[in-house]
């Protein structure tokens, strides 16, 4: 973890494929989003969004996989937290992702993540142009 000092501070983070890893990345998410004295239902929108992008990468993109990681990168500012996460998987389409809202789906155990992260942070997007999936999201302070 490293931090620069300017008006916005950047951390990077790299933890390994397992589902242990998730509670470092919460661990940091949590400090910074006190020290920018977020509030706490954004705090709590925050780290929920942080846990299913991370299970996400682990499980789904690098599917467990030891030998490969998952590189999480936070800047932060007064105004917004943006947090990528990024792994090492094969990528899929979003399009392609059923909506969870769906009578058919409704009781399934899974296929809501990208719904979960569009409903609690206030920017989400996607990129598949570098190996992997990497999700980029964005909360701000007084919401947008």
């Amino acid at each position: 973890m490293k931090a620069k000092n300017s008006k916005s501070r950047e951390y990077n983070l790299v933890v390994a494929s397992r589902v242990e890893s998730v509670e470092k990345v919460e661990e940091l998410t949590d400090k910074i989003t006190k020290s920018l004295k977020f509030n706490d239902r954004a705090r709590d929108s925050i780290a929920i969004a942080v846990t299913e992008a991370v299970n996400n990468a682990i499980i789904h993109g690098n599917k467990l996989d030891p030998n490969k990681s998952v590189y999480v990168d936070i800047i932060a500012s007064d105004e917004r937290i943006q947090i990528t996460v990024r792994d090492e998987g094969d990528g899929f389409n979003p399009d392609d992702v059923p909506n969870p809202l769906a009578p058919e789906n409704l009781l399934k155990e899974s296929g809501r993540g990208i719904f979960i992260l569009k409903s609690l942070m206030d920017e989400v997007t996607f990129d598949f142009s570098k190996g992997g999936t990497e999700v980029t999201m964005v909360k701000y302070k007084q919401g947008k």
